[in-house]
């Protein structure tokens, strides 16, 4: 487990939005609440949309140590999820925040599994197999230092964003900005040297055979084309997770809340929707 002492120091940044049964929302790598912004306005109307910026990302605290492994990570969003005593729980996460949904589920359904109502995996990270070229580059000493200080944060981000589109025209200067500005603030560069270095966890393989526990409603979502996390692995989860159903965007890179928004949202409120129907209640 995580340093207990490391999660009860830390307030992470968030945000609650509308009312009804939380959604948590968690980002990718190197990403903040930002990616989620399209959501706001559909999901908010029936639903309480719950924003967080992970330790070191967007307006987070970044402390200068090495807490920032998935579990510490998991136990910050656990304590979080206690303390404001959210029930009826969808975690929905992106890329890394998708592989801490996939940890905090696992989490979830051996200590409180009354909480947890079902999940949303976007593109999430899940076997080791399939990690990024460019984020295991981050575990070798010496190279991971001189790639993430040397390297301008606007640059970084726009390769990065690069890859994670399927069409290059969609990406903004406002989002290369948005991304890049947390990264240069002070700390933001020792996070995501530390988050990359421990993105691995030492029992990734006993979480992997766990994932099968999860029995919660399932809705896996991926972008075709997605170039970061291929598509394969989105079939795997699916297999793995027993009440799962997968969908595919087309013509979508590994981002598709951002990407293809008006497709994600519509594939998020059927799922929410039909699990309203499954418990009988009524759909406005």
């Amino acid at each position: 487990m995580g340093d207990p002492n490391a999660s009860s120091l830390i307030d992470l940044y968030h945000e609650f939005h509308g009312q009804g049964d939380p959604l948590l929302c968690l980002h990718g790598f190197g990403a903040s609440l930002y990616t989620w912004r399209n959501f706001v306005g559909p999901l908010s109307k029936n639903y309480q949309l719950v924003l967080i910026d992970l330790k070191g990302f967007g307006k987070s605290p970044k402390p200068n140590d090495t807490h920032y492994s998935p579990q510490d990570n998991a136990d910050l969003i656990y304590d979080f999820i206690l303390k404001h005593d959210l029930k009826n729980l969808t975690l929905v996460g992106n890329s890394y925040g998708g592989a801490l949904s996939l940890l905090l589920s696992v989490m979830l359904m051996e200590r409180d599994p009354a909480r947890l109502k079902s999940l949303i995996l976007i593109d999430a990270g899940a076997y080791k197999e399939y990690v990024p070229s460019y984020l295991k580059l981050l575990s070798i000493p010496i190279i991971n230092t001189a790639a993430i200080y040397l390297t301008p944060s606007k640059c970084a981000t726009t390769v990065v964003l690069s890859r994670a589109y399927y069409d290059l025209d969609k990406v903004t200067s406002e989002q290369v900005a948005t991304y890049a500005a947390p990264i240069a603030a002070p700390g933001g560069r020792n996070a995501l040297l530390e988050t990359g270095k421990q993105l691995i966890p030492a029992n990734i393989d006993d979480l992997t055979d766990r994932f099968m526990d999860i029995t919660v409603p399932t809705l896996i979502i991926w972008g075709r084309q997605d170039k970061i996390i291929p598509l394969r692995v989105g079939e795997l989860l699916h297999e793995a997770i027993p009440n799962s159903t997968l969908k595919v965007i087309d013509q979508c890179g590994h981002i598709p809340e951002e990407e293809k928004p008006e497709e994600t949202i519509a594939l998020v409120l059927e799922f929410l929707e039909s699990l309203k129907v499954v418990k009988g209640e009524a759909i406005n």
